[in-house]
């Protein structure tokens, strides 16, 4: 029996997101030879194994946490590249079991950004998320949309703005600002779930957004709004050797933007429910078309970018990548890369018949390979430098 980690929570505002997705994977998964070790880090960037055989999502919440201690076993990390986990006791430190691979399933902030992927790996734990140079770029959606002009994939025209921007150039952000045009995007520059997404109108509202959206990020994006787009997803599963690209996904949307609401908490009619446990019906089901009623030129297109992405920033495992697409010009834009998406993006491939089981496998196989791979580089080139 091989322990496989999955990770998600961290100090990110898709904590909850992220426990929703852990759940979803855990509580429909059986793999005979392999033990999913839910490995949890908390709000403080705190690690724990969960021993519960099912979730209890109220066991995450601020007070659900404290009062379900005895359900979460400390762990502490120990430099050794044998994915060996130690948790802590009065005593000091014990070993406690042995990994070699991991599923991510966090979203946001460290666990989405590679930072925690790099920390694993020195440790010996491999994961069917792209490498941590790939996530970053992932995440940071300024750096994203340079290396897209870089491949000759179209974005929508931005720029970037730092809280230091705001307090000392504001006559340049204005003229900026002029150049692009109303109505505006402001964003955060490394975040997700459309939260600190606004759309500003005139001026006056765009600084009013756009401290609003500082409360989320120390980086912001500011993108000229598309009116009248439609936005489309798709989904890659694979590595660069081999991979599949999903059908086209529609989100509908209740505002202008697609708002976390939309993404989780609403139905067709922009109606309040509660988020969807099943990894089949995620992001609130019926709120999107799947597949997309679009000509198949244009599913092609954007399967063929979509394509382009994955090789060009080296990813695996699978991710989901945004589309906007202005019907007015008959122009695509690509919005970003969600590395580590919802749900996992597993329900773009349920028209397919693929079974939980078979996707956690994929995603299991995708880590393995990766590490197999990893220990065929050379790491030691002998030198008389130190004698």
């Amino acid at each position: 029996m091989k322990n496989v980690l999955l990770v998600f929570g961290g100090m990110s505002y898709e904590h909850d997101i992220s426990v929703v997705t852990a759940s979803q994977i855990y509580n429909k998964t059986k793999i005979d030879d392999v033990k999913l070790v839910p490995f949890y880090v908390s709000r403080e960037n705190r690690f724990y194994v969960y021993l519960s055989e099912k979730f209890i999502l109220s066991d995450f919440t601020i007070t659900g946490f404290n009062l379900a201690k005895k359900r979460f076993k400390e762990i502490a990390f120990v430099s050794n590249e044998k994915g060996i986990l130690f948790s802590k006791t009065k005593f000091g430190l014990k070993e406690y079991l042995k990994s070699d691979t991991a599923i991510f399933a966090m979203h946001g902030s460290d666990g989405e950004n590679g930072k925690l992927q790099a920390i694993f790996e020195s440790f010996g734990i491999y994961s069917s998320c792209g490498n941590f140079d790939s996530l970053a770029i992932c995440m940071n959606k300024y750096l994203f949309k340079q290396v897209m002009l870089g491949i000759k994939v179209p974005t929508v025209s931005g720029f970037k703005l730092t809280q230091n921007d705001l307090n000392e150039n504001a006559d340049k952000i204005k003229e900026k600002v002029n150049r692009l045009g109303f109505p505006l995007v402001v964003k955060s520059n490394n975040g997700g779930s459309s939260i600190g997404l606004f759309v500003a109108s005139n001026e006056e509202e765009f600084f009013e957004k756009l401290k609003e959206s500082f409360e989320f990020d120390n980086e912001i994006l500011v993108e000229k709004f598309i009116e009248g787009s439609r936005e489309f997803n798709v989904a890659v599963i694979g590595d660069n050797d081999k991979f599949s690209v999903s059908e086209i996904d529609e989100p509908l949307k209740t505002h202008e933007i697609l708002s976390f609401a939309d993404k989780y908490c609403s139905d067709a009619s922009g109606k309040a429910v509660k988020i969807d446990k099943s990894l089949k019906n995620s992001m609130a089901g019926s709120l999107r078309k799947f597949p997309a009623d679009i000509p198949v030129r244009l599913q092609n297109r954007m399967k063929k970018f979509a394509s382009r992405i994955f090789k060009a920033l080296n990813l695996r495992g699978i991710v989901r990548i945004d589309f906007l697409y202005n019907e007015k010009d008959n122009k695509i834009y690509v919005c970003e890369v969600n590395a580590i998406p919802g749900s996992l993006a597993f329900y773009f491939f349920t028209k397919n018949q693929i079974l939980i089981n078979d996707f956690v496998k994929k995603l299991i196989s995708i880590a393995e390979k990766y590490k197999e791979t990893h220990f065929l580089i050379n790491k030691e080139y002998i030198t008389d430098v130190l004698k």
